[in-house]
């Protein structure tokens, strides 16, 4: 399931704005120490309809925002806490919020587009920095499939066939997008992905999201 919000954002809202659309997601879901400290089985887009400027971006009609998640029990504690505190910071207010079933897609291969950077951590050696791949890299689509496997796995689903990959029509082509979660530097990529499987897992994805970090606004699949 997928909530849509649309915001009143009078003022110019910073660049490093995901710590706000973090807090704001936590508050509306309440005390859960799983949604904090666990894996996180729900995504969040960037905010949409904003002109970058100077200082940060402008929206002159107004912000959309979506998060999804496979839990419809989540989505509807996150409705009730947007109506009992609207205010998100940075002069962000919920005018309106709208609730969204997932598509029904077809067991196969489903193209995405993305709301957010897809974010992909390799780690080696805990000594070392961790690699961020991008589109292209010859270990990207299998750490992509093996996120998307693991998240399965702990939803209790099968994840037998099923599969991310960027699509190859758009990897020479694809943005990479620098961006900073609190003091951390991170390198996604602007990049629509392909996602096999059946058709509860394709849904599956359109909830969580593709890759590492969706918790913090990255891999969200429109």
């Amino acid at each position: 399931m997928r909530l849509q919000l649309y915001l009143d954002a009078p003022e110019r809202v910073p660049f490093d704005y995901l710590p706000t659309l973090k807090s704001a997601f936590h508050r509306w879901a309440g005390h859960d120490e799983v949604l904090h400290e666990g894996l996180s089985l729900y995504s969040y887009a960037w905010l949409r309809g904003g002109r970058a400027g100077r200082g940060g971006i402008h929206f002159p009609e107004g912000a959309s925002w979506f998060i999804s998640a496979p839990d419809e029990e989540l989505i509807h504690e996150l409705v009730s806490g947007v109506v009992r505190a609207p205010e998100i910071g940075l002069g962000l207010r919920v005018a309106d919020v709208r609730m969204q079933r997932a598509p029904e897609f077809a067991t196969g291969e489903q193209p995405f587009r993305v709301a957010g950077p897809v974010f992909i951590k390799y780690e080696t050696d805990r000594d070392q920095p961790a690699d961020h791949l991008l589109p292209g890299h010859p270990l990207a689509d299998a750490q992509l499939t093996a996120t998307l496997c693991h998240k399965l796995r702990q939803a209790g689903l099968d994840d037998t066939g099923a599969a991310v990959r960027f699509d190859p029509a758009f990897i020479a082509t694809a943005k990479t997008k620098l961006f900073r979660y609190k003091q951390v530097q991170c390198r996604g990529s602007i990049c629509p992905v392909l996602v096999s499987g059946s058709a509860e897992q394709i849904q599956f994805a359109w909830e969580v999201g593709v890759g590492h970090s969706t918790g913090i606004g990255c891999g969200a699949l429109v």
